[in-house]
């Protein structure tokens, strides 16, 4: 048995080094970070700006479609976008999806709200400086014209977290923050936030459940099952509404007749 065993598993492995020299020639590698072909201050992981008809660009506009499609009696206008941990990918997928929805041809009017208060990046990754934001709309300390940004793509409009505040759970708990997304989803089609993480702080269960859903980014080989889990329980506690998992990280080829299709 031994023997025979043995032969096998160097069958095995002599085919697999010929698929894998197969794969060599008929597959195309794709990294996410895009090739900057405009002059622009906007980080290169934002693949739908740069590249909007490369294939991570397509598995965002998959993601919006079913977004768009996942009520169509009571359609999601608020989504959340969130993750269990720190460094997960929530903010680039956040804009990501933004943009992408942005470039829908029925140009409906999208708006993307910073609302980690604690740690912002949405300006850091769009390439632009905004100090006044989310905090001091919330507090009434600047107008609403004076809060919002426009960087040059159709349909896209930012609003930025603003100043770190002492308070932010208690800003985003409050009736005010409340008051102004039911103002702004009057003016917007769809309002998408960028929320902190859901272990390390409370905010994503407070912003989650003012949203009509919640999508939560997960890394790929670095969040375990349980972070996930402890994660989906916090949201289920603030009544949180969990749409789906977006799996960032990933690692895979593209075979060459798909490549070509796209």
């Amino acid at each position: 048995m031994g023997k025979i065993t043995d032969a096998l598993r160097k069958a095995a492995e002599e085919r697999m080094a010929r698929l894998e020299k197969l794969d060599s020639k008929s597959e195309v590698r794709y990294q996410f970070i895009a090739q900057k072909t405009v002059d622009s201050k906007i980080d290169p992981r934002i693949v739908t700006f740069y590249e909007p008809s490369c294939p991570i660009a397509e598995q965002f506009r998959i993601l919006r479609t079913n977004l768009l499609a996942l009520n169509a009696q009571r359609p999601l206008h608020i989504i959340t976008i969130t993750s269990s941990i720190n460094g997960e990918g929530k903010t680039i997928t956040s804009i990501n999806l933004a943009i992408s929805m942005a470039q829908d041809l029925n140009k409906k009017q999208i708006l993307l709200i910073d609302a980690d208060l604690r740690r912002s990046k949405v300006n850091k990754y769009l390439g632009f400086e905004q100090e006044a934001g989310l905090s001091e709309l919330i507090t009434g300390r600047i107008n609403t014209e004076d809060a919002f940004v426009s960087i040059g793509i159709n349909n896209l409009t930012i609003l930025s977290a603003g100043k770190p505040p002492q308070n932010p759970a208690e800003l985003l708990g409050s009736v005010k923050f409340k008051n102004l997304l039911n103002v702004l989803k009057e003016k917007y089609d769809y309002i998408i936030l960028d929320s902190p993480p859901v272990i390390p702080v409370t905010d994503a269960g407070l912003i989650g459940a003012q949203s009509d859903g919640v999508i939560m980014v997960i890394q790929a080989g670095r969040t375990q099952r349980g972070v996930v889990s402890h994660a989906q329980g916090l949201l289920k506690q603030a009544q949180a509404k969990l749409l789906g998992y977006i799996l960032t990280n990933i690692q895979y080829h593209i075979p060459a007749y798909i490549y070509r299709y796209l």
